[in-house]
């Protein structure tokens, strides 16, 4: 058997959080829905009294991420601030402080949709960086589901992002 083609991904699996260096991951349980859409650079070139050429280049990926509620431990990997925790169960306190002027970090977004059959995609987006941090709501009779938006660059070693088509699901990476 082979990977399917055409692909037919279905839902939303998981996403993780990885901070650039790998070294500390975030598993969002509660992600809702996760978009990344392709960004060009392009340009046309006229003459004769017509199109003659177009030229086009991949710059980056925007992307967007929507959660049923986020944790501190992930708000610390997508803008690098410290989570202080004091106390303990059942008197824990989580504090993260947030200061104008701050430098937001870079970070990796890996998502994975299962397929129609045994298979599953995952999506790999390598250099990532907030553009407009958690839009939250709280309203009366209903869950926060705060949405993230931001753009993944090139990496430099493997690109802006992967598509990954697994014949059998496979795990996300682990950083």
């Amino acid at each position: 058997m082979s990977a399917p083609n055409p692909v037919l991904p279905f839902g939303l699996s998981d996403i993780k959080l990885t901070n650039i260096a790998g070294t500390t991951q975030v598993d969002m349980p509660a992600a809702r829905r996760l978009m990344f859409k392709e960004r060009y650079l392009a340009g046309e070139a006229e003459g004769d009294d017509g199109l003659v050429a177009v030229g086009a280049t991949l710059l980056a990926a925007d992307f967007e991420l929507e959660v049923s509620g986020i944790s501190l431990e992930a708000m610390a990997i997508l803008t690098g601030r410290t989570l202080i925790t004091t106390g303990s169960t059942p008197n824990e306190v989580k504090t993260m402080t947030a200061s104008a002027g701050e430098r937001l970090p870079y970070f990796k977004v890996y998502g994975k949709s299962l397929g129609e059959g045994d298979d599953d995609v995952h999506v790999l987006l390598f250099k990532c960086k907030l553009t407009e941090g958690p839009e939250n709501t709280l309203q009366y009779g209903e869950f926060s589901k705060p949405t993230v938006k931001g753009v993944a660059v090139d990496d430099g070693t493997n690109g802006v992002f992967d598509v990954v088509i697994n014949e059998t699901a496979d795990d996300l990476p682990s950083s």
